[in-house]
């Protein structure tokens, strides 16, 4: 049967077998799948394994005085209902909560099911995983171009010069640009004569035939991206390309910020070299054949991820490659990109800081705060394919914030570290036990795709999906859901009115070849235009602009750092992806996969009397935890790096992520005050200030 991997936004085309009980026997590539033509990752084949580990959760189960034990859905319902009642009838509908991990981005109804329950609800508190890796780019999108679902990605395909900041494309794939089998990707645009360069603290050894690593300072970026539009700014053989910006406003002010910032002030700071910066401006600005940036994790992570992506932008259309052939361009989608109410992207007034939500949504860095909240605090949270315990900063305090509220619900796979404090623990469906589309990476696909599958198998056990779960705990609480549609086509009731504006349905979609539907491509040079029609594109909001004051104090802060001081960045590997495949034995078995050490260059080491396999404290104001080092002379100097999701020593439900717990490096993240970008309240999780000495 045919389908597709949803671990990640590659999506990879698969094919699944199913034995003669009607069980999940095989997945492999499927060679036939139009876009992805039989690449697929070990990760995602792996996922057979999720299916069948005997550790998942297969039926409800309840917290006891003596630990969980197994009740019905139908007592689950009750119970949840009537507690879920009584907290909005006596604290009002603030006090319940709840949270999306990053999974349901690859779930159709799950996300939207969940929106939909704190909406019928009456909540505002609706948070996601978002803030913890990308939702600088929803929040500078919805500010910039009106969604948080337009981003201008990379032409892969005819771009001259490709600069890539933040991403490790072997590793993580490419975050909002989908292309199959990315390495392979990139090794064609360098095979098609087109330069690339990785911007990195990690040096991306094994993409070297790809292109150089410009091996920069964590938490930087935004300061490398004003010089280089600084240094095309001023050069008049070079400047801004006149055309492209002839009805455009806002970039007086651009012009004076990136003023700011030159080569020669910034170079101590990110680590490179006046000459460095100068030649890389003038690379981009004069590929004959276009220049394109693609800005990931790495960048998002940091304090200024708003501030990087929005210069990111600022770059592509100052120098005429904003919607241009060899750029930035718009890919053609399935889905149109969805309008947030103005009123849920404009500045929201908090005790702990003023901020910009993304899409709607809070800081995760203020969960913590917002359970002990004195005037609303929240009382009840449902957790739907997430882990804030560990995917969050704060540690041991969340982890008792959490615990300590009235009613916490987990919708999961598995009873992972939330799951352990929880009243509830609920067991959700898997990939290939419901039906799916590929909407999250609409837009952002280097070859434009819809593609639906069916779910594979039953699911086992009590195991039910997301959208039934949510919606069965609002029909309890006797308000409309989906269930009270008629017929049992969840799929088309949500989707098929989006599709419909761009001339698809669900049921088109399950007639394809392969349920897989090829989009036309897309012609640039309209973007703004469509945009804005006969108005002038605003390129410098009233958001972005309170964003470009963060940045100078922020360099203050930097420069005033002493020589030798340690930052601390996350690094993924070929083992780990997030917490949620932590139980998988067979991650656990690969060399380097059975826990987190904290990876030093070899330098930096010697200079602490520190040698390799030694235990070390990590320390900051926030936190200390303990680890075993390894040394990496592909690391900056100065640089430290730790993967995370890990910290499972409690995590009785995941007995073999238990057997090799590792350490939650988020203890040592800032939460609370402060801690968050304030457009889009982006933790800061990575270029986290550290000091290491022996154990």
């Amino acid at each position: 049967m045919k389908t597709f991997c949803r671990l990640c936004e590659v999506n990879c085309g698969l094919e699944a077998s199913v034995d003669a009980e009607a069980r999940l026997a095989e997945l492999r590539p499927d060679r036939e799948h139009p876009v992805s033509q039989g690449f697929a990752c070990h990760k995602g084949l792996l996922a057979r394994e999720v299916h069948h580990d005997p550790d998942r959760v297969n039926h409800p189960l309840r917290r006891m005085e003596n630990g969980f034990e197994r009740d019905s859905w139908d007592a689950a319902a009750a119970d949840i209902g009537q507690r879920l009642r009584h907290v909005l009838d006596t604290h009002g509908p603030d006090a319940v909560a709840v949270y999306i991990g990053n999974p349901a981005a690859f779930n159709a109804l799950g996300g939207l099911t969940a929106g939909m329950f704190a909406t019928a609800l009456g909540s505002s508190r609706l948070f996601n995983s978002g803030t913890q890796d990308c939702s600088n780019k929803f929040a500078v999108s919805e500010q910039l171009y009106g969604s948080a679902e337009i981003h201008p990605i990379a032409d892969l395909d005819h771009t001259g010069f490709l600069l890539m900041v933040g991403t490790n494309p072997r590793v993580s794939k490419l975050s909002f640009l989908q292309t199959a089998d990315p390495v392979g990707s990139l090794r064609e645009v360098r095979k098609r004569g087109a330069e690339v360069i990785f911007v990195n603290p990690l040096c991306l050894d094994d993409m070297a035939d790809v292109g150089p690593t410009l091996q920069i300072r964590p938490d930087t970026d935004a300061y490398l991206l004003a010089a280089i539009l600084c240094v095309i700014e001023g050069d008049p053989t070079l400047g801004f390309d006149e055309d492209a910006i002839r009805n455009v406003t806002g970039l007086d002010t651009i012009r004076t910020f990136v003023r700011g910032f030159p080569p020669e002030r910034v170079a101590a700071v990110v680590g490179v070299e006046a000459q460095q910066i100068r030649d890389l401006a003038r690379k981009f600005a004069s590929a004959p054949s276009g220049a394109s940036i693609h800005v990931s994790t790495g960048v998002n992570m940091g304090r200024q991820g708003a501030l990087t992506y929005y210069l990111a932008q600022m770059l592509s259309l100052a120098t005429g490659n904003l919607d241009r052939r060899g750029g930035n361009i718009i890919a053609a989608r399935g889905v149109n990109p969805m309008i947030m109410p103005t009123e849920a992207t404009t500045t929201q007034s908090t005790p702990w800081g003023d901020y910009v939500p993304a899409r709607g949504t809070p800081p995760g860095a203020l969960l913590a705060e917002m359970i002990r909240d004195r005037d609303t605090p929240v009382r009840a949270l449902i957790s739907m394919a997430g882990n804030p315990a560990l995917s969050i900063g704060g540690g041991a305090d969340l982890s008792a914030a959490l615990a300590s509220l009235d009613l916490l619900v987990t919708v999961d796979l598995y009873r992972n570290a939330t799951g352990e404090l929880a009243d509830w623990v609920l067991p959700a469906a898997d990939w290939y036990e419901r039906e799916d589309l590929n909407y999250f990476v609409q837009g952002v696909q280097r070859v434009p795709y819809l593609q639906w599958t069916d779910a594979i198998v039953q699911p086992r056990g009590e195991r039910k999906t997301d959208a039934w779960i949510f919606s069965r705990l609002l029909k309890e609480m006797g308000l409309p859901s989906l269930l009270d549609l008629p017929g049992d086509d969840m799929m088309s009731s949500v989707w098929d009115g989006r599709l419909a504006e761009t001339g698809h349905s669900v049921a088109a979609l399950r007639e394809a070849e392969g349920h897989v539907v090829l989009l036309p491509e897309r012609e640039p040079g309209r973007f703004l235009a469509e945009l804005c029609g006969e108005l002038p594109f605003d390129a410098c909001p009233a958001s972005l602009r309170s964003t470009l004051g963060r940045a100078e104090p922020l360099f203050s802060q930097l420069l005033d750092e002493e020589t030798g001081a340690l930052k601390l960045i996350t690094r993924r590997t070929h083992t780990m992806l997030n917490s949620g495949f932590q139980n998988l034995k067979a991650l656990r078995d690969m060399k380097g996969g059975q826990t987190n050490p904290l990876f030093m260059n070899p330098r930096d080491a010697l200079e602490r009397g520190l040698r390799e396999g030694q235990q070390v404290l990590v320390q900051n104001e926030h936190g200390q935890i303990r680890a075993t080092l390894a040394l990496d002379e592909l690391l900056r100097e100065g640089v430290v790096a730790m993967s995370h999701g890990f910290g499972n020593e409690r995590t009785a439900g995941m007995p073999v992520a238990q057997s090799m717990p590792g350490v939650n490096v988020n203890e040592l993240s800032p939460v609370g005050p402060g801690s968050f970008d304030p457009l889009g309240g982006m933790s800061q999780l990575t270029g986290i200030r550290v000091e290491v000495a022996a154990a």
